[in-house]
């Protein structure tokens, strides 16, 4: 058993949140957290033709389902991230018309200029294709060729009419465009492709900008004329970043967390975390769970789980995630058919951590390893924290809700309480009044409070037991 600290305001204490009276403890996203570094990750595209034409179709897929959501199925005048079907499959569509559209869609694509060899240059580059690159070509084929593709395609199933295609790209240069994007990956010097990348991508974001600037000035004075201004275009504007961002869907849950400490004597967090010294910090007692400090937590619905302590990863820069490798959110059968296999029936190279059942067990609990460990990756600016997170990895969209992420703990895990050094008088009484109440009740006599202050001797914050009769 191990002592485990918990920073909070006293608005969260026995304000808004009652967090103190109810014993809760909320779950962050990680959007909520006051790292803006949270959640990054490092992740890299290495991998044989297979996959690569795996992951061009699963784009067309996805960038065609939300496409014909907003232009035929009119769901919404907004491009809506969440119903990117990041998850779906292509080899389900239960509608013949749509997967009629889905494979002549798919075939144009893969007769665009120079695609399959932009495909095997890709699949033969001893480079690690990174986020910047991936988005860089997917802008430039859909703006500049798929796009124009797809509207082909809904025309010839009677989706579309000619008169509602835009007249904005006239004849693009499809060809000249693609041929870049082969001669860049074709660099074998890191140093110059580098440059060459940099100056193709502010090229290309030049364009795609001025086109979407037009594009958004012409709806304004569109909308000011009481004229419908939502342009197929400007829906679509930014789906590669989007898409290349919500894969990540394929790679791990989405996750929140609950932050703790091995520390309660430092400065710099008891003013982040405690109000400016006005809060005060939680003392938990951990119990041992698969060799880790651990908390018994409960759901509203009654529901417990043991969650283990994750002592946060401090480095430089995340490390790098192998996307072709790391994909984990499908079933194992859809995944070797649907990103490991090409239509002949080969297997991919990157499929060998899962090539047999016996070892899929074993490739799941590195998984899991592995997901603790890159979820919980800080920069070493916050070393001084001594963190250590609670982690809630969600499934199936069961903490979605905000209050669903709110977990319960029970009183005997309570095993203290530090008041801040400007903690005022007030508070601590209404915090004391609560704890001996719980202690009453639950026949628990060892409760301690502490008051935190200042050490001359050492220059640094201590603390010393307060008797409360």
């Amino acid at each position: 058993m191990a002592e485990i600290f918990r920073f909070r305001s006293i608005d969260a204490l026995i304000g808004e949140y009652h967090e103190l009276e109810k014993q809760t403890i909320y779950f962050s996203s990680p959007e909520e957290l006051n790292d803006p570094m949270e959640g990054l990750r490092d992740i890299v595209w290495n991998g044989d033709e297979i996959v690569w034409t795996n992951f061009f179709k699963h784009y067309v897929f996805c960038l065609n389902r939300s496409y014909f959501l907003f232009k035929v199925a009119k769901n919404s005048t907004r491009l809506d991230v969440g119903a990117i079907p990041i998850l779906d499959r292509w080899d389900q569509l239960t509608m013949p018309l749509e997967q009629s559209l889905f494979d002549d869609i798919w075939e144009k694509f893969c007769d665009l200029p120079h695609m399959r060899e932009i495909i095997e240059a890709l699949a033969n580059t001893s480079r690690k294709i990174k986020y910047r690159e991936i988005v860089y070509y997917l802008q430039g084929i859909q703006i500049f060729a798929l796009l124009v593709e797809i509207r082909k395609s809904y025309i010839n199933h009677g989706l579309m009419t000619e008169s509602e295609i835009p007249q904005l790209f006239g004849e693009l240069p499809a060809a000249v465009l693609m041929e870049q994007f082969l001669k860049s990956l074709k660099q074998t010097e890191s140093s110059e492709y580098e440059k060459q990348l940099g100056a193709l991508y502010q090229t290309l974001e030049a364009r795609y900008d001025s086109i979407g600037l037009t594009i958004q000035r012409t709806n304004r004075f569109a909308i000011s004329a009481g004229i419908s201004g939502n342009d197929d275009f400007l829906v679509m504007y930014d789906f590669p970043k989007i898409y290349v961002e919500q894969l990540e869907k394929l790679l791990w849950p989405k996750w929140y967390t609950a932050c703790f400490t091995k520390r309660d004597n430092n400065s710099s967090m008891w003013a982040k975390y405690a109000d400016n010294h006005r809060g005060a910090c939680l003392i938990f007692e951990s119990v041992i769970t698969d060799n880790l400090d651990s908390l018994e937590l409960k759901r509203a619905t009654g529901s417990g789980r043991t969650m283990c302590f994750r002592r946060v990863n401090y480095a430089n820069k995340p490390g790098e995630i192998d996307f072709f490798r790391t994909i984990c959110r499908i079933t194992v059968s859809a995944l070797k058919k649907l990103w490991y296999t090409d239509q002949d029936g080969n297997t991919s190279e990157c499929a060998a951590h899962i090539k047999s059942d016996s070892n899929e067990a074993d490739w799941r609990k590195s998984y899991w390893r592995n997901f603790f460990r890159d979820v919980i990756f800080k920069t070493k600016d916050w070393a001084y924290e001594h963190e250590y997170r609670l982690i809630l990895e969600d499934g199936l969209s069961e903490f979605s809700r905000e209050d669903d992420r709110i977990l319960t703990y029970g009183f005997s895990s309570l095993k203290g309480i530090i008041f801040g050094m400007r903690t005022s008088t007030e508070d601590k009484l209404k915090i004391i009044e609560i704890i001996q109440k719980k202690c009453e009740r639950n026949s628990q006599d060892d409760f301690k409070f502490f008051q935190a202050h200042y050490s001359a001797e050492d220059g640094g914050i201590r603390k010393y037991e307060v008797q409360i009769r």
